[in-house]
């Protein structure tokens, strides 16, 4: 409680972050839609606050080698961000790599998390900053996913059937908004889904990570969605260093695809949203122990 508490006091009139303008709701929108206009990379993120706190973890222990990985942090790691195994010598690697990633960020999507205005500051200083409600396209009049009218867009989640099925049949449904979800061409990867207990064929995140990377490069495509967990910033750094854009929304990527989330169910927006058209994940989209994350968030 004492942490939500903190984090409304942080947001509450906070418009900059070290001095650097945030921009707000649909200029912060209208800026990524600027950025599509040129024939150049682009990297759109946001960091997870489970992934904020591992890095912040991390660099505690720089300063000082006796410090542990808090419990807290290795367990939502592992069942919260599919990260696995969460050792402390894995959670030191990940950390290392992740701050190397936001090297490449161009447009950052703050929530006032703690550390995090420090963490933007320190690694990626050259990003332009914005709210996380502009990188979600459905809260704006003007969204930027207008742009991906008649693209070639790659979508990177685990809900990949239940995506395909809900662009190719109904998508004209899904929004009043014909401009929130324009008609382009999808291509799919269903992200490897890690969290929640869930059982893969990887030795460890990184196989993992490698596995998405090199079914990345078999696809023809000029934009990514990701939502995928603690995979989604290096995904989409990778993708930046192909010379492609990409977008990491994170784990409200669904919302795009009228999928619903308990999350979103009594959400003051998004519930009102939802219609007819709207679906839950799919059964074989359900990991056994999905309640186990956030009280079944995304199901």
């Amino acid at each position: 409680m004492l942490e939500i508490i903190e984090k409304i006091k942080r947001e509450k009139g906070v418009d900059n972050y070290y001095g650097k303008p945030i921009l707000q709701e649909q200029e912060g929108s209208d800026l990524i839609s600027q950025l599509f206009d040129p024939d150049k990379p682009l990297m759109v993120a946001r960091m997870g606050n489970v992934e904020l706190l591992c890095i912040s973890n991390y660099l505690k222990r720089k300063e000082n080698n006796k410090v542990k990985y808090k419990e807290s942090v290795k367990f939502t790691m592992l069942n919260n961000a599919g990260f696995f195994p969460s050792t402390d010598k894995m959670l030191d690697r990940f950390s290392e790599e992740f701050i190397e990633h936001l090297a490449n960020v161009d447009v950052m999507g703050v929530w006032f998390n703690k550390n995090e205005d420090c963490i933007c500051h320190k690694y990626c200083e050259s990003a332009k900053l914005v709210r996380l409600r502009c990188i979600e396209p459905y809260y704006h009049i003007r969204p930027w996913s207008a742009k991906l009218k008649g693209k070639k867009v790659l979508v990177i989640h685990p809900f990949q059937e239940t995506i395909e099925n809900q662009y190719k049949n109904k998508r004209e449904n899904i929004f009043d908004n014909q401009e929130i979800l324009p008609l382009f061409h999808l291509e799919t990867i269903k992200a490897v889904q890690s969290n929640a207990n869930s059982k893969t064929i990887f030795r460890n995140w990184f196989q993992a990570y490698q596995y998405m990377c090199d079914e990345i490069l078999k696809k023809d495509f000029e934009i990514a969605i990701i939502g995928a967990g603690a995979y989604g910033l290096p995904l989409a750094s990778y993708i930046k260093k192909l010379g492609k854009k990409a977008i990491h929304i994170g784990g409200a990527t669904q919302i795009l695809f009228g999928i619903k989330g308990k999350r979103w169910d009594n959400h003051e927006v998004i519930s009102k949203l939802y219609n007819q058209y709207w679906v839950r994940p799919s059964e074989s989209e359900t990991p056994q122990g999905y309640q186990a994350v956030e009280d079944g968030c995304y199901w």
